[in-house]
């Protein structure tokens, strides 16, 4: 069985305080002349389906696109699995025909261009949830949600609990792999050293 795309809706978590990198919205962050977010923009808008960003703080960036701006339920910043529940909450008031929100890191420019359809192709109905992997490395904030999980992940947060993997075994879940490649598709900016290292990346590997 397969899964119709427009159920699913794509979330770009940006909720984190950036601290390694200095603070701010990394996302926006620029090397060889092109922000971060704007290459997952490009890679993510191939796929037709709504975007939509979740963040903590209000930036005009993200305003001037017309993205509509998600933040965490609770302030103290709980982590990519509250930027999960957040995303499952306002899907099932505002959207009850979508089931799945697809979620990215929002400092990953370098996605494969066939990321949802490789998802799709491994669509289990068995399965609530599905993790991107490449080389047996887990990449748990690049997976795909059921929004039926949105209690049991209110009590795992509720248990001052953060770890995805924690999480994710409890129910039933799939990997999906994606081939390795000259360089890495999953690669994320934490500091400027690594911004500095994903310009050399793209002037050197991608072709």
């Amino acid at each position: 069985m397969s899964i119709n795309k427009n159920k699913i809706i794509f979330v770009i978590l940006a909720g984190g305080l950036s601290k390694r990198f200095g603070g701010g919205f990394k996302t926006f962050a620029k090397f060889n002349n092109k922000s971060i977010f704007e290459r997952i923009e490009s890679n993510l808008k191939t796929n037709k389906i709504d975007i939509v960003i979740n963040t903590n703080f209000s930036d005009e960036k993200f305003i001037n696109k017309n993205y509509l701006i998600i933040p965490d339920l609770e302030k103290d910043f709980k982590g990519p699995l509250a930027g999960i529940y957040a995303s499952m909450n306002w899907l099932i008031k505002k959207h009850p025909n979508k089931y799945w929100i697809f979620t990215v890191p929002s400092d990953t420019p370098f996605l494969p261009n066939n990321l949802l359809e490789n998802f799709l192709s491994n669509y289990d109905e068995s399965k609530q949830i599905f993790i991107a992997r490449c080389d047996q490395k887990l990449h748990p904030v690049v997976g795909m949600w059921n929004v039926s999980l949105i209690n049991d992940l209110k009590n795992y947060l509720n248990g001052r609990n953060r770890k995805i993997m924690d999480w994710v075994i409890k129910h039933n879940y799939k990997f999906v792999d994606f081939e390795s490649n000259n360089f890495d598709n999953f690669f994320n900016i934490n500091t400027i050293n690594d911004l500095n290292k994903a310009a050399d990346i793209e002037n050197n590997l991608i072709k």
